[in-house]
């Protein structure tokens, strides 16, 4: 979806029987979606009060610098999963080159998803108890983001065949994934206190 695309056509696109966009350009998406969500509760429950909180103008550009970039991340997923679709007629090294970075760009995309949530954490959440679920909303969108990036650097490593890339990628991302599933139930026990 371009800054021209309806979300309308952009959900007739995700539908459709071509490859692209697909998972992970929608996990892109999502997290985008999450950090406009925490953008609206920032700015209720914060900015709306004290306009001159430098610590929630920092949280806002950091926001919005981080929904900008994931925007751009789905759009890299598309690319580099094409860029999949073509190397694999040929096999051989530009497959494997298209994998690694296909992976990496997933990666990436996990990488934003934690970024978010530790924006979230950084917050102190009865700020925001008079809009919760919007926060909560936020939190679970990053998670869905995080999965997303997450299975997808997954099965691209597993197709590698450099082992050493291959360990990498796989090492990188279940020395994560803990971390991050443990600070996310923190967040969501915190926010269900306001529920």
């Amino acid at each position: 979806m371009n800054k021209e695309e309806s979300f309308t056509e952009y959900l007739k696109d995700l539908s459709s029987s071509r490859s692209t966009p697909g998972g992970g350009n929608a996990a892109a998406r999502v997290n985008a979606m999450g950090c406009a969500l925490m953008l609206m509760s920032l700015r209720i429950a914060v900015l709306k009060k004290t306009p001159e909180d430098d610590s929630a103008i920092l949280l806002e550009k950091n926001l919005l610098e981080l929904q900008e970039r994931s925007m751009g991340l789905a759009e890299e997923d598309s690319s580099s999963f094409k860029g999949v679709m073509r190397a694999w007629k040929t096999g051989g090294q530009p497959f494997e080159e298209a994998l690694r970075c296909s992976a990496e760009v997933s990666q990436k995309i996990a990488a934003a998803a934690r970024e978010l949530l530790q924006m979230i954490e950084g917050e102190e959440i009865s700020k925001y108890k008079n809009i919760i679920t919007d926060v909560g909303l936020a939190l679970a969108l990053a998670r869905a983001a995080y999965e997303g990036g997450m299975m997808n650097t997954k099965i691209n490593s597993a197709m590698l065949k450099n082992s050493s890339h291959k360990e990498k990628l796989i090492s990188e991302t279940e020395k994560d994934e803990t971390e991050f599933r443990l600070t996310h139930g923190n967040l969501l026990e915190k926010i269900n206190q306001y529920i």
